[in-house]
C-alpha cells in the first residue's frame, strides 16, 4: 500500500513538471518546507542565511535567498509568479533552457544584489523572477518570431505593472534585487541567442519546446 501512494505521488509530481518547468517546481517546494520548518522553529530565524551585500558570508545568501522569505504575503507573491512565468518560458524556449535560465537568472540576480544592494539582508525569489521577465521581453528582441513576441506580450500583461518596482524605491523591497534580475534576464537572453545563431544546431525543436 505504501509503494503505492510512493509511485502514485512520483505521477503526479512528474505530470506536474510537464508543465512546470521541474527546477521551478523543486524551488517552489523548497521554498515552502523552508518557510514551514523556520515558522515551526520559534527560536530560529533562517533569514540570515540570506544575500548581505558586500561581505564573504553573504555570497553564500546568492544561492540561499532565493528559498528565503520573510512572511506569508512574501511568499504567496513569489510562488504564483514563479510558478506561472517559468511554465510560459517552459512553453517558450524548452525544458532545457528555461533550466538554464532559471540558475542564471539566480546567479545574476544575486550577484548584483550582493554588490550594489544598500539593505541588511535581501531574500526572496524576486530577483529570479524579474531575471524571468527580463529574458522573455528581450528574448522577443533577440530572437524574434510569433512565439517570442505573443509570450512577451503575454507576459507584459500579466506582469508588465510589477516593473513599476524599477523606477521606485519601496521601502522593504529590493530595489537592487529586481533590477539586476531583470538585467541578467536582458544579458542572458542577448547571450543564449548568440549561442544558439552561431550553434544553430543546440535549437530545440518546436516538439522539444512544448514538452
Amino acid at each position: 500500500m505504501q509503494w503505492l501512494i510512493f509511485w502514485s505521488k512520483l505521477k503526479m509530481i512528474k505530470l506536474i513538471t510537464r508543465v512546470i518547468p521541474a527546477s521551478a517546481f523543486w524551488i517552489a517546494t523548497i521554498m515552502w518546507v523552508v518557510f514551514i520548518v523556520d515558522a515551526l522553529l520559534i527560536t530560529s530565524n533562517f533569514n540570515h542565511f540570506g544575500i548581505q551585500p558586500r561581505t564573504l558570508n553573504g555570497l553564500l545568501g546568492i544561492a540561499f535567498s532565493p528559498f528565503l522569505h520573510a512572511n506569508l504575503i512574501h511568499i504567496i507573491s513569489n510562488t504564483l509568479p514563479l510558478i506561472i512565468i517559468s511554465s510560459i518560458l517552459k512553453l517558450s524556449i524548452g525544458s532545457t533552457r528555461t533550466n538554464i535560465v532559471i540558475v542564471l537568472s539566480i546567479i545574476g540576480s544575486g550577484l548584483g544584489t550582493w554588490m550594489f544592494s544598500t539593505a541588511g539582508v535581501v531574500v526572496g525569489a524576486s530577483g529570479l523572477i524579474y531575471g524571468l521577465i527580463g529574458f522573455l521581453f528581450a528574448n522577443a528582441y533577440f530572437s524574434p518570431s510569433f512565439r517570442s513576441w505573443l509570450i512577451a506580450l503575454l507576459t507584459f500583461f500579466l506582469y508588465g505593472g510589477t516593473l513599476a518596482s524599477l523606477f521606485v524605491v519601496l521601502p522593504h523591497v529590493s530595489w537592487a534585487g529586481h533590477a539586476w534580475g531583470f538585467i541578467s534576464g536582458i544579458l542572458i537572453a542577448a547571450s543564449m541567442s548568440s549561442y544558439l545563431k552561431a550553434n544553430p544546431h543546440k535549437k530545440e525543436t518546436s516538439k522539444e519546446a512544448s514538452k
